[in-house]
């Protein structure tokens, strides 16, 4: 995930989004409260708030 998004650490975001693309029980999980690597994505791709 890190170097499809040329980013140059692996952090907890990144794990967060190969655990919403791997399916299963933890995907499946993630997915009933809305965290789905769309929106992972989405909310990574955005500008932190101040």
């Amino acid at each position: 995930m890190a170097l499809a998004r040329k980013d140059r650490e692996i952090g907890d975001e990144h794990l967060l989004l190969a655990l919403t693309t791997l399916g299963g029980v933890v995907a499946e999980a993630l997915a009933d409260h809305g965290v789905t690597f769309d929106s992972v994505d989405t909310a990574l791709s955005s500008p932190a708030p101040l």
